[in-house]
């Protein structure tokens, strides 16, 4: 049995977008058809080898108005990220770069403990964990359980939720704007930019900044 645009209990699992994510354009145009493919890091257990898989379309368009490059498919986010087996304190490098971002932020941003720093997709507090050493008032968003309990037992604040314009203004109401706003590598797993991109603005103080990163690859 293939998994393939199925449901489980009538909620599908995923979904197609027909207008560009970014401008909402039509013009989209096929670059790469990869055919059925699992999802990432969603490794089988030795009981489940023999299991059917789940699978999704994975297809890579180009929009010709806006030039955004994206997949057409559209996974639950609890599908993905409910039990997340990346944690990012598994890398040395990763910790040793995101020490080299703490620093460089509370340098330029002056960071007191009357600050706020908010890292969506704060994985399980690998670079906040810096900042809570310094005193400085943090707080994580993360959608998996598991690593957020991680992230919690670090003594780093985290909210289980996934980060969406409704919760921006639910922690602009408890008064929760924030001085610095990270984000690393996290743009890219979203479906609904624009919703996001507003999100982070409206968490934001006047004088705030966002830091957002992006992975490049070459070739």
């Amino acid at each position: 049995m293939n998994y393939i645009g199925t449901e489980v209990g009538a909620v599908p699992l995923s979904s197609s977008i027909t207008a560009c994510r970014s401008c909402g354009s039509t013009q989209l145009h096929l670059v790469a058809d990869f055919g059925s493919t699992p999802l990432a890091n969603a490794f089988l257990t030795a009981d489940q080898l023999n299991l059917s898989e789940l699978t999704f379309p994975l297809k890579l368009v180009f929009c010709a108005n806006c030039t955004l490059v994206q997949i057409t498919e559209t996974v639950r986010p609890d599908v993905l990220f409910a039990n997340y087996l990346y944690a990012s304190s598994y890398s040395d490098t990763m910790l040793r770069h995101a020490r080299a971002i703490c620093d460089r932020l509370c340098r330029e941003r002056c960071l007191t403990k009357n600050s706020l720093v908010i890292e969506i997709a704060s994985n399980d507090g690998y670079l906040l964990q810096f900042l809570v050493e310094r005193g400085i008032p943090v707080l994580g968003i993360e959608p998996a359980t598991n690593i957020a309990a991680i992230a919690q037992r670090r003594g780093v604040p985290t909210r289980l939720a996934f980060f969406e314009s409704t919760l921006a203004n639910q922690l602009a109401g408890e008064d929760l704007c924030a001085d610095v706003v990270v984000g690393n590598n996290v743009l890219a797993h979203v479906s609904e930019i624009n919703d996001f991109i507003a999100g982070v603005k409206r968490i934001l103080k006047p004088s705030a900044i966002a830091r957002l990163s992006f992975p490049i690859s070459e070739t």
